[in-house]
């Protein structure tokens, strides 16, 4: 937002889901000597957003102990059954409800892409205070992948999607114009843990 005030900016984690390509809950999976959401949450934290807000559901009960001790907000998506959006649409709420800011931006990530660093999510959240633009995100060889940050202006176009729209992707298409695109040099941004093989390849990578 170049030339105003530096906008406040939430992480958003979402860590709902129910991993049925995976098994089990991929979100509680050892990982760097922790989880793989610890390590996802420890890498939001050490970066420039203002706020890290976890979305739990499923197994929340397991998850909530390991982010207790943390300095994130949690908020419980009673509809995490309905896939990925209904997370979002939880995270979107949970700011506005708490918000006092007038201006602000809010992140999307998603718990199963632990490889994604601090650096990479603040090239990110740099290029969004840099733009005028209302929508920025990384490009991985002319991929898009995440974190993706939205102003506040589209919080409630995200809120009012349904389950027969493509999610938050629907609005690239809309708002074509309005996005900035951050060239980024790893294909952290556009991997996530879906299968056993997926998390094999990304904990030999990591470590």
């Amino acid at each position: 937002m170049n030339g105003t005030q530096q906008p406040f900016i939430s992480g958003i984690l979402l860590a709902a889901g129910l991993s049925t390509r995976m098994g089990e809950p991929k979100q509680l999976l050892p990982f760097g000597g922790s989880t793989i959401i610890e390590t996802v949450v420890n890498n939001m934290l050490q970066t420039k957003f203002n706020e890290v807000i976890v979305v739990i559901g499923h197994c929340a009960d397991r998850i909530q102990p390991l982010l207790n001790d943390l300095p994130v907000k949690t908020a419980f998506n009673s509809n995490y059954h309905e896939g990925m959006l209904s997370s979002v649409q939880a995270g979107v709420r949970s700011i506005i409800e708490a918000t006092t800011c007038h201006q602000f931006a809010f992140s999307i990530m998603l718990v199963d892409q632990p490889l994604i660093t601090s650096e990479l999510i603040d090239s990110v959240i740099d290029a969004y205070t840099q733009t005028n633009k209302g929508i920025v995100l990384p490009s991985y060889k002319n991929r898009r992948g995440h974190p993706v940050i939205f102003h506040n202006k589209y919080a409630d176009a995200i809120l009012a999607l349904d389950a027969k729209s493509d999610g938050v992707r629907s609005l690239y298409k809309i708002h074509s114009e309005d996005i900035q695109y951050v060239d980024v040099d790893s294909d952290a941004v556009l991997r996530d843990i879906d299968y056993k093989e997926d998390y094999e390849n990304a904990l030999n990578e990591y470590q």
